[in-house]
Formats: structure tokens, C-alpha cells, sequence
């Protein structure tokens, strides 16, 4: 700890501390943090301080632990968890409709703002997006494309509402089959890709408004694929079937 607060709390402190290393980028989302022996030893506190904070942060919605794996974070601030607590109960239209806000205005940016790092993160999605062989492997990869959409924006804080919407997870849990329906499911998806491709070309010409006219489409394609699937397998309840 490079400083120590009298008055409060270790645990407090060094939560405080984590979440501004999580806020400043050193732990970006989807990354394991450090176990609580290296955070023990790095921060010179113990290891129940430690404990503490990381369960703050567990609560907050920052982190989320993973029996025997360690601790992930899953928000860079409390406040994408908040908002998906006060969105449980909305109406799916209306999610819907600020999903598509977030991610044309996140398209319509990184047209303009999209660096070197940012178009290959999204090439690198859009190719284990082709390259998945199973419903699970596909799935995580197009988390990851509309992530990277996303972060190419430049605007921290589009994330955090996208993340707070819960992004296209829960079309994700209704349309990826189980793997063994996956190749006939993707031979119907194909259009989908093609449209994933046509908002990375988009952002890549500089072009905003084609970007963000390529992502209507691809969330279009991807509402009606969810209508299918509701239609012929039921709502997912809890991502089974």
C-alpha cells in the first residue's frame, strides 16, 4: 500500500485501490486478477484485508470469483452492475432499443477513432468468430467482437451502459445450439457474419454512418435469428434448455 489512511479500514483501502487499478485499464475485463497471496505480499497487508476487499468488490459486481480458477473482473466500475439490477425488470423491446443506440454510436466513433490495436482486436474476433467449432466457443467469441466494438469506440463509459444492458448475452443463451446442432446452425448464420464483417470494413474505410448502418444490420439479423430460436425451443430460462 503506498499509503496507509488512518481511521479506515485496510480492507477498504485496498479495495479502493483495486478499483482504481481496474478503472485505470491494469485489469481489464475478462482478466484474472492477482491471487490474494501475490495482493498479500505486493500491497504489505493481510491476507483477510485482502479477502475483504476482494468480497466488496465480488458484491459491488466488479469481480466475480470462479471456484478453484481464482477471481475475474467483469466491470471496470459499479456502474454497469448497477444498471443491469435496474434494467431486470424492463421490457426487452426497450433493452433492445439501447443496445442498438450504444453500439451504432460505438461503431459511428470508432470509425473515426478506432487505432492500429483496436481494428486488429476486432480481426482477431471476427476470426475465431469463423474459426469456432462448438455452440461455446462461438458464443465467447462474439462476446468478444462486440467487446472489442465496443472498446474501439473510445468512450469508457458506452461500455459500461453496453455492459450494463447486458450487452447480446442473453440472445446468445437463446439462439447458440447445443454442439450437436452447431454446424447446421451455422450454415444459417451465415449472413450473420457477413454482417459482423461489413461493420469492421465500415470502421476500417472511416466511414461512421456506414458503420453504424452495418451494425442495424447485424443486430437486426441477430433479433430475428433470437425470434427463431425462441419459437422453436422456447426462452432459455437460467442458458439451458
Amino acid at each position: 500500500m503506498p499509503q496507509v489512511l488512518p481511521n479506515v479500514p485496510l480492507s477498504t483501502q485496498v479495495a479502493d485501490q483495486l478499483r482504481h487499478r481496474i478503472a485505470d485499464g491494469e485489469f481489464p475485463v475478462g482478466s484474472r486478477i492477482p491471487t490474494e497471496a501475490r495482493l498479500t505480499d505486493e500491497l504489505g497487508v493481510s491476507r483477510n484485508s485482502v479477502r475483504e476487499a476482494l468480497r466488496s468488490l465480488v458484491h459491488a459486481g466488479l469481480l466475480r470469483a470462479r471456484a478453484g480458477d481464482g477471481t475475474y473482473v467483469t466491470a471496470t466500475s459499479e456502474l454497469a452492475p448497477a444498471l443491469h439490477r435496474e434494467l431486470e425488470h424492463a421490457r426487452a423491446a426497450d433493452v433492445a432499443e439501447v443496445r442498438l443506440v450504444l453500439e451504432r454510436e460505438a461503431a459511428r466513433l470508432a470509425a473515426t477513432r478506432a487505432t492500429a490495436e483496436h481494428l486488429g482486436a476486432l480481426d482477431d474476433a471476427l476470426a475465431a468468430r469463423e474459426a469456432a467449432g462448438t455452440g461455446a466457443s462461438y458464443a465467447a467469441a462474439d462476446l468478444d467482437f462486440h467487446h472489442r466494438l465496443l472498446d474501439a469506440s473510445g468512450n469508457l463509459l458506452l461500455g459500461e451502459l453496453h455492459r450494463g444492458t447486458g450487452g447480446v448475452e442473453d440472445s446468445l443463451l437463446r439462439t447458440t445450439p447445443l454442439d450437436a446442432e452447431f454446424t447446421t446452425y451455422r450454415v444459417t448464420t451465415r449472413p450473420l457474419d457477413d454482417a459482423h464483417a461489413a461493420v469492421v470494413t465500415a470502421i476500417k474505410a472511416r466511414d461512421p454512418e456506414r458503420a453504424a448502418d452495418a451494425v442495424e444490420t447485424m443486430i437486426g439479423l441477430a433479433e430475428t435469428l433470437a425470434g427463431r430460436a425462441d419459437a422453436a425451443h422456447g426462452p432459455v430460462a437460467g442458458g439451458t434448455r
